[in-house]
């Protein structure tokens, strides 16, 4: 319900009042037993999403109807400026949570103050009375500004809003040692410097509600030329909301504007211009904008004066990119084209520049005819158009404007060319041939998110230092041209796995430096280089493209992904057919870059390639550079997931849904970051779509939310995120090699208290504290586990994974050989480098005697073994160096003896634990223990007693075939104890005249839960105990012993 909206300034006021009638409305005939209610109020703003807030209303009689009044300090609302006068009310009928603690920033001498009363509860009786927070009543959110200067709402848990009970919530109260409540004390009006006049511009974040300007323009009035800033920037210049003016910049370019006020609360800044991103492109290169009075030669205060001639005709041209080049997107374009100049009567002069926004992928609908239809379109690209030629009938006169010199003396300027487009009073629009224009790029203003349009992702160059070195190089490379002094720019992109996120990366190359951006997909090219036909075809397919375009952009990135699908290399000894069309691709494809380059100076060439090693050296050698994109690391997961958690990105195009999404308070961005690990900005994008999917087919499958009095708001909580990321590592992990954090934990392993320690020596410490290896010290990252087999050793390393929270790569020997030479190798490399990219994370070598022998003793011609303990070796010399902080190898064997020595020296398994067999009671008992605390036990099992007639050579694996053999026979004496039952009451039944029962029967009807309960008793292990035949004998556990021996003398 749409109600007229005031605001009260008192400190001490109610959060929020109402009419008497909204009270009513609200009851509906109903009995109303209090004159308070519970309601979501929706501010609204200059931004896509309405800012929402729960408060508890009051009534108050004097109101008019229809309305509430506010406290200013919910919104931070100064006095003297102008605010918004309407807002959304919607009543719930159920009250909010309590909220189980609130913590308050204190201003130092309020502290000092507080902490002299002896309770919360007296404490909290203060607020009651200063500030009129009152117990289960008043709503408190996060952020509030309770009092300016003096308390501020710093932190609300479990919600971000919600009652306070003074006897349950617990009150936190911070001192404001730093001064962040001075800091944000809201600006004064007259805060700006009086003689300063020239101000930053930047462009709206979206477009503006007519309801939100003041005073209301008229309707047909062409609202690019409105340009908004805050009260103090108006009276600074004194000049009222809605009046012309005159924008000029450094150079003395000018044009006529109008400029209106922005209303509070809103989140601009109070110093900053906003314009339309049309009045922007007149300042592309401006940073700042001074500011003149105008009066009109009409009474009328509008740009739309009676002076202004109607254009009969305007030319317009298409600015080169790659949607004006694609026939398949013209109709939709002309069509928001001619909506743009229908909707208003536009002012246009030669040379303007015109933003037309659309939705791609409804291109088809219009293809169809089907573009007079109401189509909702989800702005996904941005097009540009120029004024080329206005004609005018022979009868008309230039018109003029009056401008105000500091004097007050009006001086008659004409309006330099500008004229009116009016469709409807017969002016023709003509559209002509594409033109080389400068786009405005994102690094300047972020014009995209005005027409809801998704921007590409922001990249941080400190976390991300290969898109500093690529925006570097571009960025020279343009300069250069700018300079008249071009330098042929080419780049290859390439990364040790697929969909690292190169598209991702150029994309935003583009947008930051307002370049055009032409991309070809090497995967929609129709074949390989298989014969000579099909390299005619592919070479032509791409001169078309590009001679289509590169003619009419200034500035501009050629991206062409996939490069290594239509390139091979071939050996000309075994395929000499094969090796010659390639070299002929080669040479023709050489030929193409290099024309274009040399032709077109403008234009630089990025090629993308998933393995570097298979693109020929000739084709290598056309790129001046080559820039590694690696896996993204954990602070660069971590700026993905803040990214697309944002409030605006995870609402795009949100604002034609009723759905407002947002983060719970629980999400951990470093959690996320680190059980992400191995995945790429695409895996995480899906993993967020994923989880909102989910979120919002939950709360429609609920119909009732749980926190009734938010509907609209759908919370995303760290566990959705988490079961979306599980299902996302389970889905990918065949084809990324993803690894996973196993769920092994400690109280699954008995009997290992002793070498817990050295663990924790070797992996915490690095892990936790890094800087203490700064200095030169060799970290530790390899543990040689060993010992009688059926000890543990494997379960012991995913335990070890699970408790630190690390990824883990169990590898297997069988998995590293292959039958080509080098291949072996480069699958041990590919291991550490998948391991790198995961890290922090764990590999694991089981059997690892079987993958790294002692050199020179084996029997293969091709030495394929000796070559992997090789390669082995060095990469484990690898680890201790900042390549390989994160990562740790673990190896497990029960054959030391058989390991090559250069693997056991310091820096590479240099921490041998011996896993061996329990030698104590204690020990055995443990072991017991953690197999079977989750088995349901009769009350007559003594886990003690039976660890006390165990052997001494009874390894990890005899325990678990012990407890696993006593859970079955369990179940096989309660099989036929059920059996017996059920012959029983299939006798009774006969008995009294009625036919015997299935099992299937008896279970369903007449067995119990207490008959089907599977408890193990006490015999039950003793019979397995009875019949287990250890696996290890004793004079294989005094072999072993006698290695341990060795091995630690």
């Amino acid at each position: 319900m749409k109600v007229s909206l005031q605001f009260n300034y008192d400190e001490a006021s109610e959060h929020c009042e109402l009419s008497t009638d909204l009270l009513e409305a609200k009851s509906e005939g109903k009995q109303q037993s209090t004159n308070s209610i519970f309601a979501t109020i929706g501010i609204p703003n200059y931004a896509h999403l309405k800012k929402q807030i729960l408060v508890n209303c009051e009534v108050n009689k004097e109101l008019p109807e229809r309305t509430i009044k506010l406290a200013s300090r919910l919104l931070n609302v100064s006095t003297a400026a102008p605010t918004i006068d309407y807002c959304y009310i919607q009543v719930s009928e159920e009250k909010p949570p309590t909220l189980d603690s609130i913590t308050l920033l204190l201003n130092t001498k309020l502290y000092d103050k507080l902490v002299t009363l002896s309770t919360d509860y007296e404490r909290l009786e203060f607020f009651s009375l200063k500030y009129n927070i009152r117990n289960l009543k008043t709503v408190i959110h996060n952020g509030d500004l309770i009092s300016e200067g003096w308390c501020g709402i710093l932190d609300c848990q479990p919600f971000n809003e919600g009652q306070i009970d003074f006897s349950k919530t617990e009150t936190i109260f911070v001192r404001d040692d730093e001064g962040f409540l001075r800091k944000n004390k809201s600006i004064p009006v007259n805060s700006l410097d009086s003689s300063r006049n020239k101000y930053p511009i930047k462009c709206l974040k979206y477009p503006v509600p007519s309801d939100l300007i003041i005073p209301k323009p008229d309707t047909r009035e062409d609202d690019t030329f409105f340009i908004f800033a805050d009260t103090a920037i108006l009276l600074n210049v004194d000049i009222t909301s809605g009046s012309l003016i005159l924008l000029e910049d450094e150079s003395g370019h000018t044009t006529p504007a109008k400029l209106f006020v922005l209303l509070t609360p809103n989140s601009y800044d109070k110093s900053t211009l906003y314009a339309h991103p049309r009045l922007l492109s007149k300042f592309s290169s401006s940073s700042y904008l001074s500011i003149k009075r105008y009066n009109a030669l009409s009474n009328e205060n509008s740009i739309r004066s009676e002076s202004l001639n109607v254009a009969s005709s305007v030319s317009i041209a298409r600015i080169g990119g790659w949607y004006q080049s694609q026939k398949i997107y013209q109709e939709i374009i002309m069509h928001n084209l001619r909506t743009f100049f229908m909707n208003k009567e536009r002012i246009v002069k030669v040379g303007d520049l015109l933003p037309i926004a659309f939705d791609s992928s409804a291109s088809h609908l219009f293809n169809e005819g089907m573009g007079d239809c109401p189509i909702t379109q989800y702005n996904d690209a941005l097009v540009w158009f120029r004024i080329e030629n206005i004609a005018l009938s022979a009868n008309e006169e230039n018109a003029t404007l009056n401008e105000v010199s500091d004097a007050d003396q009006a001086v008659e300027v004409p309006l330099n060319g500008m004229f009116l487009i009016n469709p409807g009073m017969g002016t023709k629009l003509i559209t002509s041939n594409m033109v080389k224009e400068k786009i405005i790029p994102t690094k300047a203003h972020d014009i995209l998110s005005y027409y809801d349009i998704r921007r590409p992702f922001s990249y941080d160059f400190e976390i991300f230092p290969y898109a500093d070195s690529l925006v570097n190089i571009v960025d020279s490379a343009i300069k250069n041209i700018t300079a008249d002094f071009p330098i042929n720019t080419s780049i290859l992109l390439y990364s040790s796995t697929p969909y690292t996120g190169k598209r991702m990366l150029v994309d935003f190359l583009s947008s930051w430096l307002g370049l055009s951006l032409i991309q070809i997909d090497c995967f929609d090219l129709s074949a390989s280089v298989g014969s000579l036909d099909s390299v005619i075809k592919i070479i032509g397919y791409l001169k078309s493209k590009l001679e289509n375009i590169l003619p009419y952009v200034n500035g501009s990135i050629v991206y062409i992904s996939h490069l290594d699908t239509i390139l091979s290399q071939h050996d000309p000894n075994q395929d000499p057919d094969s090796s010659k069309l390639s070299r002929i691709f080669e040479i023709e494809f050489n030929k193409l870059i290099g024309g274009f380059a040399e032709k077109y100076e403008s234009v630089i060439f990025i090629a993308s390639v998933s393995d570097i090693d298979d693109i020929p050296v000739s084709i290598r050698s056309q790129f001046k550079f080559e820039i590694e994109v690696p896996i993204p690391n954990e602070a660069q997961r971590r700026e993905i997931f803040k990214w697309h958690l944002g409030i605006n990105v995870l609402n795009i195009n949100s604002s034609k849904s009723d759905f407002v999404f947002s983060t719970g308070k629980d999400v951990s961005l470093d959690t996320l970051a680190i059980h992400s690990a191995g995945l790429n900005a695409s895996d995480i994008n899906s993993i967020i779509q994923s989880t909102k999917a989910d979120v919002l087919s939950q709360h429609i499958a609920e119909k009732q939310s749980s926190q009734a009095w938010f509907k609209k708001k759908l919370i995303i909580s760290m566990p959705d995120l988490s079961r979306a990321i599980a299902k996302a590592r389970d889905e990918f992990s065949l084809s990324i090699g993803a690894p996973k954090i196993p769920n092994v934990t400690w109280a699954d392993i008995g009997g290992v208290e002793q070498i817990k320690g050295e663990i924790m020596d070797t992996i915490d410490i690095p892990l936790k504290h890094p800087e203490l290896f700064a200095s030169g010290v060799q970290k530790r990252s390899g543990i040689l586990f060993y010992g009688p087999p059926g000890t543990g050793k494997t379960l012991m390393a995913k335990a070890i994974a699970t408790n630190f929270s690390l990824n883990f790569f169990s590898v297997k020997g069988p998995e590293l050989l292959n039958m080509y030479i080098g291949e072996s190798e480069a699958n041990v490399r590919k291991v550490f480098q998948r391991a790198r990219d995961a890290r922090p994370c764990i590999i694991f070598f089981d059997e690892i005697d079987s993958v790294a022998p002692k050199r020179g003793n084996q029997g293969d011609s091709g030495g394929v073994m000796d070559r992997i303990v090789s390669q082995l070796l060095a990469e484990l010399d690898s680890m201790s160096s900042e390549e390989g902080e994160g990562v740790f190898v673990i190896g497990a064997t029960n054959r030391p003896d058989l390991l090559d020595e250069a693997l056991l020296r310091p820096g590479r398994f240099d921490k041998l634990l011996y896993l061996g067999i329990s030698d104590t009671v204690e020990k055995q008992l443990n072991i017991l223990k953690a197999l079977t605390r989750k088995f349901n036990m009769d009350s007559d099992v003594n886990l003690a007693k039976l660890a006390k007639i165990c052997p001494f050579n009874y390894t990890g694996a005899d325990f678990y075939a012990l407890c696993s053999d006593a859970m079955l026979n369990a179940m096989t004496r309660i099989a036929k104890e059920i059996d017996e039952k059920l012959k029983q009451y299939n006798e009774h039944r006969m008995d009294i005249g009625e036919g015997k029962v299935s099992l299937k029967y008896w279970f369903d009807r007449v067995s119990s839960e207490e008959d089907t309960r599977v408890a193990v008793k006490m015999e039950d292990f003793l019979k397995a105990q009875r019949e287990l035949t250890p696996s290890v004998s004793q004079d294989e556990l005094d072999h072993y012993l006698a290695v341990k021996e060795n091995f630690e003398s």
